[in-house]
């Protein structure tokens, strides 16, 4: 059985102008047909603990641009008979979107809903679930799990990476975020997380669900650019156009201002 995911993600060192970027290469973590997503390190363990409880059916909410339905469908591979079930937004004349249609191809049972709200969506979504037996995923995969599996990751880092410098990130949930937080042996100058489109004040609540005392270093940038819009903009490395990228131009936009060390925590989307 091909390996679908690596132990550990490297780090690699790009420029940003005449800077020299330190990047954690996260979206590495999974391997074709699994996508780069390096949230899956929390699935895998959320769904181990779902399988050793007899927990055999999962669900998930995806937007038609994540990777968390194919994410979910990769991942369920490791665990024989587990089936998921992948439930996304549709409107009136809208195809399924390939993402969606991938995890179908790696066995996942589909489920449509139409475009409403976001909690009403999710709300029908986890119904569906849960009448069929199953476990729904939380919103955005914020879990403990999930947390930790980031810390982890991040504990590895060595602290001459990080002390006195910068950190930057997307943040889609904050669960990445929390993770760096817990994780980091020690912590930066500055840690910046830019929102890929959710609000800063719902990431900074997920946050604190983790991290009751909130260090200064924390800054938080609202997203200049809509989650739904991907961003064309120009990367030395894989960068999602929808996440990763809209953080990485605001590095770019503001190396000036950021102090070495400078680390960029690439984390697939």
């Amino acid at each position: 059985m091909i390996k679908l995911f690596r132990d550990h993600t490297p780090l690699e060192v790009h420029e940003a102008g005449s800077r020299q970027v330190m990047v954690k290469r996260e979206d590495l973590y999974g391997v074709a047909p699994a996508p780069p997503l390096g949230k899956l390190r929390g699935l895998r363990l959320f769904l181990a603990d779902a399988y050793r409880q007899g927990i055999d059916l999962v669900g998930c909410w995806d937007t038609r641009i994540s990777m968390l339905g194919l994410g979910l469908a990769a991942c369920c591979r490791e665990f024989p008979g587990m089936r998921c079930i992948v439930s996304y937004p549709m409107r009136k004349g809208d195809v399924t979107p390939p993402l969606v249609a991938s995890a179908a191809s790696l066995g996942a049972e589909l489920f449509p809903v139409a475009a409403a709200r976001i909690n009403i969506c999710f709300a029908a979504a986890r119904q569906h679930v849960e009448e069929r037996g199953g476990l729904m995923l939380p919103f955005g995969l914020e879990s403990p799990q999930a947390v930790d599996a980031v810390a982890t990751e991040a504990a590895r880092v060595k602290p001459e990476f990080i002390s006195r410098g910068t950190v930057v990130l997307s943040c889609g949930s904050g669960v990445s975020l929390a993770g760096l937080l817990r994780g980091f042996t020690v912590l930066p100058q500055r840690l910046v997380g830019v929102s890929s489109g959710r609000s800063v004040d719902n990431i900074l609540r997920c946050v604190r669900r983790y991290i009751p005392e909130i260090p200064a270093c924390l800054e938080l940038r609202e997203a200049e650019v809509p989650y739904q819009v991907p961003l064309n903009y120009p990367c030395p490395f894989p960068s999602n156009p929808y996440y990763d990228l809209k953080a990485w131009r605001y590095l770019v936009s503001h190396c000036a201002e950021l102090r070495d060390p400078l680390l960029f925590w690439n984390i697939g989307a």
